[in-house]
């Protein structure tokens, strides 16, 4: 995932006043995009349980939450997948004449 940029890292009392306001934003935005995605059929086990994770460690420390820059990676790898149109099998499938 080369040429992304992530939130700041730093403790939450580190950042500057913008960029906590920048942080609260993003963790209120990001938390209603996983909880949106959760349940989806094309999740894996693995990446529901990884959702619910990040959707209880947003809502536990609210915009204070740091997310590391492997969890962003693995949030932007899901968000792709979910964002790809599913299959239209009914194109697959040749029609009964």
């Amino acid at each position: 995932m080369e040429g992304r940029t992530y939130p700041p890292t730093k403790r939450f009392r580190e950042l500057t006043r913008q960029e906590q306001r920048e942080r609260m934003d993003t963790s209120a935005d990001l938390l209603n995009v996983l909880q949106w995605n959760r349940g989806d059929p094309r999740l894996s086990a693995w990446e529901e349980r990884f959702l619910t994770s990040m959707v209880r460690h947003i809502q536990t420390f609210h915009g204070a939450a740091k997310i590391t820059a492997p969890q962003w990676d693995k949030i932007h790898e899901i968000l792709d997948k979910l964002a790809k149109e599913p299959t239209d099998q009914s194109e697959e499938t040749d029609p009964e004449d």
